[in-house]
């Protein structure tokens, strides 16, 4: 009968017990199904911004006087290794030079004199040798061969200008033309109403 009471004890404290925590419930205990979870960081008002992207830039100001950078060229220049060196003589950029380059550069000469006035048809043409030294070209027994002109003025004009025609070429080979192998210049009044400046 004495473990009867004892049980009976233990109930009854069981539930006092019991009782007391209803009543005062003090601290409850957060199971994991009532736990909340933590609020999600708020959202930034404004469209998100990369750092990388939105740092301000280097605004780099040029001047006009300073030097260029090393490795740099003014505009409209030619690097030394675009230049074609000395042209060897009787080769193909020689003569390109020679017939064409030259005799453009003739007409130049050739195309001050002229003032207006005559038929697109006229013509001049001129015999005469090229000299070659030391990159210095220089035109020599200049004469007249032919002439439609009928204007002796613009004649010895178009004469004396071939004449006293230099200019300088310094990738050329020292070269003259040959007595027997004269060069010829035919000058249209309709290639010179057409034809620039020297220069150009």
């Amino acid at each position: 009968m004495k473990w009867l009471a004892v049980a009976a004890a233990v109930v009854a404290a069981a539930l006092l017990l019991l009782w007391y925590e209803v009543r005062n419930p003090g601290t409850p205990r957060a199971s994991a199904s009532t736990q909340v979870a933590p609020a999600a960081p708020a959202k930034p008002a404004g469209p998100i911004k990369n750092p990388r992207l939105d740092a301000p830039m280097d605004v780099v100001e040029l001047d006009d006087d300073a030097p260029l950078p090393p490795g740099v060229r003014p505009a409209g220049t030619m690097a030394p290794e675009d230049d074609p060196g000395p042209i060897r003589k009787f080769s193909e950029p020689f003569w390109e030079r020679v017939d064409e380059v030259y005799s453009r550069k003739l007409l130049g000469f050739a195309a001050d004199c002229y003032e207006g006035g005559k038929d697109r048809k006229q013509k001049v043409k001129l015999a005469f040798r090229f000299n070659i030294s030391g990159g210095n070209v220089t035109v020599r027994d200049v004469r007249m061969v032919e002439s439609t002109m009928n204007d002796p003025k613009l004649e010895a004009c178009m004469l004396k200008a071939v004449s006293n025609a230099t200019w300088l070429d310094k990738n050329m080979p020292d070269w003259s033309s040959l007595p027997e192998e004269e060069e010829t210049l035919l000058v249209r009044i309709s290639t010179l109403k057409r034809f620039g400046p020297p220069s150009d």
